[in-house]
């Protein structure tokens, strides 16, 4: 009989162990089922397209973590697809200007308002450009985002690459009233591997990008320098400068730092954007800063070309 009462004990206690056992299981389980749940609800929300979803922290453990890289992520697309939405209606805007005063030309001369005559045919052509630089520059932003812009890079003389872009620009630049100077040494050269096409869109978009924000009377100084196995070229102008808080923003895509300015005289802020991109692909960088002259100064660094040195 005693070892019946103690087998019925140790029965008793086994079932018990075993059952508070599937309890604390059963509780440890929810306990980490539930943020998995909560993780994978989040998860087909923002699949769906709620980037404005967000999770409260799971913990300090790997799935905190989780939690954490997942809001990241959520934030990345968030703002990722206001930036486009934002593009698309920049675009838009862009397009419809040229579009609406082409429409309107046109109008006016099926109703007999305006002739069509030479200055009503220049107006119509000059917005026919203007329409046409906006397309191919949009390709070329587009192309140059997503790495399907080619280049073909050789070994060019920067100097002489700028100095050839310089030489096209005097008299444009003597046209507004703005003096153009040209502060590189004589007989200075420096190699590097580039593509001369696209350094000179680069080149010729810096240079238009003064040409339509400069103050008249002003200029554009050019400046060149080495620093260490970089090339370094200057281009500073006079008034008016922008504001601290555009700086940041100036190679950012359709960005303009008054989105009311005159789009003849304020471009549709593509040019800068461009730019940035095939400074990139060269390996280098852009900076934009205040002018000592008072006005924006555009700082372009390109790596050099390493001469290899032959040893005896």
């Amino acid at each position: 009989k005693f070892l019946e009462k103690q087998n019925k004990t140790l029965l008793i206690i086994a079932l018990m162990t075993l059952l508070g056992s599937l309890l604390v299981a059963f509780l440890l389980a929810r306990q980490l089922v539930r943020p998995i749940q909560r993780l994978r609800h989040s998860t087909s929300e923002l699949a769906d397209g709620n980037y404005a979803i967000r999770i409260a922290e799971l913990g300090r453990d790997e799935l905190g973590q989780l939690s954490t890289d997942f809001n990241q992520l959520a934030e990345r697309l968030q703002q990722t697809e206001q930036a486009r939405r934002q593009w698309i209606q920049d675009i838009a805007h862009e397009l419809r200007t040229p579009l609406s005063i082409l429409r309107g030309e046109i109008e006016a001369i099926q109703d007999g308002i305006n002739q069509a005559d030479e200055y009503t045919i220049h107006s119509l052509h000059q917005e026919t450009l203007h329409l046409q630089r906006l397309v191919e520059d949009l390709y070329t932003l587009s192309l140059s985002d997503s790495g399907a812009l080619s280049y073909h890079k050789t070994e060019i003389d920067l100097i002489t690459s700028l100095t050839a872009s310089l030489y096209q620009f005097e008299h444009s630049f003597q046209e507004h009233g703005l003096i153009l100077k040209n502060l590189i040494p004589a007989k200075t050269s420096a190699l590097i591997q580039a593509d001369e096409q696209r350094l000179q869109q680069l080149f010729h978009n810096l240079l238009k990008n003064s040409l339509r924000y400069t103050d008249t009377p002003g200029s554009l100084h050019i400046e060149f320098k080495k620093e260490g196995h970089f090339a370094e070229i200057i281009f500073a102008d006079t008034a008016p400068s922008v504001p601290d808080s555009a700086l940041p923003h100036l190679f950012e895509r359709l960005f303009r730092v008054e989105s009311s300015r005159n789009r003849l005289t304020g471009g549709a802020g593509i040019g800068l954007s461009i730019c940035h991109n095939i400074v990139e692909a060269h390996g280098g960088s852009i900076q934009a800063s205040h002018s000592a002259l008072g006005g924006l100064q555009i700082t372009v660094k390109l790596p050099l070309k390493i001469l290899n040195k032959k040893i005896n």
